[in-house]
């Protein structure tokens, strides 16, 4: 029986979500490493990680882990690295992902391309011209043999960087991805499956009704129970926090290149809300999300000491009965710390800036919490 691992951010956790898991289950036990209280795209989490947790081992996961918000609230590359690390370290020997390819031959030969020398030189060229990273990363690809608009999709593009960071940390993992159905990324198109963006939106707006077509009864309850967080309640606390900044405290930022420091710093001096802020610092060469990430990690307090490294230790967050025996195992065989307790955490720098963030965001909560939630975060047993 496999050992399947699951990269996500159950943000929230909907059917689409419940489908991968139940195929993860016809393969073996479950593993899920999930966000934290923030995630990829710039943003907090509609709801916290404690509810995400009980969602997913309602869902039919048997083991629950955490992405340290270093990783979380990061590139594709370090959010797959973060994950992809984890899910080694608890003994997992099946990656499972939802994709819009559907198929794994052509990721895998994605994957082949992106660690070559050959792409390296095609892709600085491309660069040179003014092309976007993006853009130049698929003409590159294409240019070397990739089937053509399978990097332009952002769940084919994730799961590529799942194998890389595989074969980067020489993991003997095997891959399986499902067809991803439904609206794309971010839409607002209906269907089978919606985005989870609009659900977020559903949920903040208490649209229960739209909610019930793509969420279950159950799930939506345990949502329902649940403070919810919407980022605009930081706003303030972000510009001010980010008006206290200089160019050289800008400058240590994870994924920062080009001087951008620098627009960034001008734009603080002027903006009045987020929006205005985004759209002040926005350059051709860089992407909504990635502009939103840089002023979240300029407001945590991010800098760029664990950019791009695998995680320092797993913090265990839940299981069930299946869950627990995998936890046995891995501790006896993780190079690295796997934890329950915040006690055994031996890397400090990472668990304060993750309790920072915390504190934090409980101010995004619709009734703000205390401090300190980290700590008495309770392991959650199903």
């Amino acid at each position: 029986m496999a050992t399947v691992g699951i990269i996500a951010e159950f943000n929230p956790l909907h059917k689409g979500h419940e489908y991968l898991i139940s195929r993860g289950k016809e393969l073996g036990e479950v593993v899920c490493v999930i966000s934290g209280n923030f995630v990829q795209r710039g943003d907090t989490a509609v709801c916290s990680k404690e509810i995400r947790v009980k969602s997913a081992l309602m869902a039919g996961a048997d083991l629950v882990a955490e992405l340290p918000v270093l990783w979380s609230m990061s590139t594709a590359q370090n959010f797959a690295l973060g994950g992809v690390s984890s899910l080694v370290a608890l003994g997992c020997d099946t990656l499972i992902f939802g994709s819009e390819e559907g198929e794994i031959s052509p990721l895998l030969e994605i994957a082949d391309i992106l660690l070559s020398e050959e792409f390296s030189v095609c892709l600085n060229d491309y660069l040179k011209e003014g092309m976007t990273f993006a853009a130049a990363r698929q003409k590159a690809c294409e240019d070397l043999g990739a089937k053509k608009g399978v990097l332009g999709r952002p769940n084919n593009n994730l799961g590529i960087e799942y194998i890389v960071a595989a074969r980067r940390l020489g993991a003997d993992l095997k891959f399986e991805t499902v067809k991803r159905r439904g609206a794309d990324h971010d839409s607002a198109d209906l269907g089978e499956f919606v985005s989870a963006s609009l659900l977020r939106e559903k949920l903040l707006k208490n649209d229960r009704a739209f909610c019930l077509k793509y969420i279950s009864k159950e799930m939506l309850d345990l949502y329902k129970q649940e403070n919810l967080s919407d980022i605009k309640r930081l706003e303030t606390a972000i510009l001010s926090t980010l008006r206290t900044k200089t160019p050289h405290d800008l400058k240590k930022l994870p994924d920062l290149s080009e001087g951008v420091e620098n627009k960034l710093f001008s734009a603080i001096k002027v903006a009045t809300d987020l929006e205005s802020l985004y759209n002040e610092i926005k350059v051709k060469r860089y992407p909504m999300a990635r502009i939103r990430r840089l002023v979240l990690s300029a407001f945590l307090g991010f800098d760029n000491s664990y950019f791009l490294k695998p995680v320092p230790y797993v913090r265990v967050l839940g299981f069930n009965d299946e869950g627990c025996e995998i936890l046995k195992k891995a501790t006896e065989t993780s190079k690295i710390p796997i934890v329950t307790k915040v006690a055994d955490i031996k890397d400090t720098a990472v668990f304060k800036t993750e309790s920072r963030a915390t504190d934090l965001y409980s101010l995004s909560l619709k009734n703000p919490q205390e401090c300190g939630r980290e700590y008495t975060f309770k392991l959650i047993k199903n």
